[in-house]
């Protein structure tokens, strides 16, 4: 069908929230949709509480395979995804009634590859006085990677895709910051992105996640993020200086808030603070004459001048 949206929703160890991730999903104004709940190997009520609904609409379907991580199961559901336009939501997470809406007519009305909203994480959704705006992709790429786009996000989730500029298998299975990952290889090729100020999507935070605290998985945005200056290089499928310089700000970004973070947690790994300390070294001077740069990475950029206890002094404030 040309207007069935796929709406791909990776399911584990959600049973608290997930009921209240799929009602929202039944209370779209835009009724063009298919549900994929992807139960990722869940142990506790999540399987029962997915057969259920699809039991009860035909619009939904459920794929339960073993565990394989958030990546594997954005893929399976992708693999079994029939529209030719695509949106990802995660289980913990809601969205505005107007959410799909809003996104489609963005994607249709501007004949763009992406459409985007902003999020919130409050619950309070905004719709009133919304900002539209248009990129092409290497404009939206570049804004992604100085991270300018506050309540946009880098995030699979929050944007609607036309199904085929998406590829078979876009998110590498076993890594974290699979999200950005797979968006830098995706979006400097698009023609058009549009996004809204409106705020249609609740994240739910979870401080326990990877996110605000450290563990080895934390570190893999280092990876990440080396891949990211390698692939915007003078060598890359996009070469261009503006995305290179970017990308080397996104990578000292990353590099600076795994120093920072494994200071405050008590994480004592001496192979990783080196590496950290050395990109933090060599990408400071760029950081600090870059226009572009945001005013915090700027900050700690200049801090790094005083050293690694100065950087440990100021972690201890900003990252509480």
């Amino acid at each position: 069908m040309s207007d069935l949206i796929s709406i791909i929703v990776p399911v584990y160890g959600v049973e608290k929230y997930l009921r209240q991730c799929v009602e929202s999903v039944l209370a779209q104004t835009y009724s063009c949709w298919e549900l994929i709940l992807v139960d990722d190997g869940s142990t506790d009520g999540s399987p029962l509480i997915c057969d259920e609904y699809a039991a009860a609409d035909q619009r939904i379907t459920v794929v339960h395979q073993e565990n394989g991580g958030l990546s594997f199961a954005r893929n399976s559901g992708l693999a079994r995804a029939k529209g030719c336009m695509v949106t990802f939501l995660d289980a913990d997470d809601t969205v505005h009634p107007e959410y799909l809406r809003i996104l489609h007519d963005l994607l249709l009305g501007h004949n763009a590859d992406v459409s985007c909203v902003s999020f919130t994480t409050d619950g309070a959704f905004d719709v009133n006085h919304a900002q539209v705006r248009c990129y092409d992709g290497k404009s939206f790429t570049n804004a992604m990677l100085y991270q300018k786009f506050g309540n946009l996000t880098h995030s699979a989730w929050g944007k609607l895709y036309r199904r085929e500029i998406l590829p078979e298998s876009p998110f590498t299975i076993g890594i974290g910051y699979e999200d950005l990952d797979a968006l830098y290889r995706i979006f400097p090729g698009l023609t058009k992105v549009v996004t809204t100020s409106a705020g249609l999507y609740f994240y739910r935070q979870n401080p326990h996640s990877y996110l605000h605290t450290f563990n080895a998985r934390r570190a893999d945005v280092l990876d990440v993020t080396d891949r990211i200056a390698e692939f915007f290089s003078k060598n890359g499928a996009y070469p261009s200086p503006e995305l290179y310089k970017g990308a080397r700000d996104r990578r000292m970004s990353a590099h600076f808030n795994i120093f920072c973070l494994m200071s405050i947690n008590g994480h004592y790994d001496t192979r990783l603070e080196n590496r950290c300390w050395n990109v933090i070294k060599k990408e400071r001077i760029s950081s600090v004459i870059n226009p572009e740069v945001r005013f915090k990475n700027k900050a700690g950029a200049l801090l790094s001048f005083f050293g690694k206890k100065a950087i440990v002094f100021f972690a201890r404030f900003v990252y509480r």
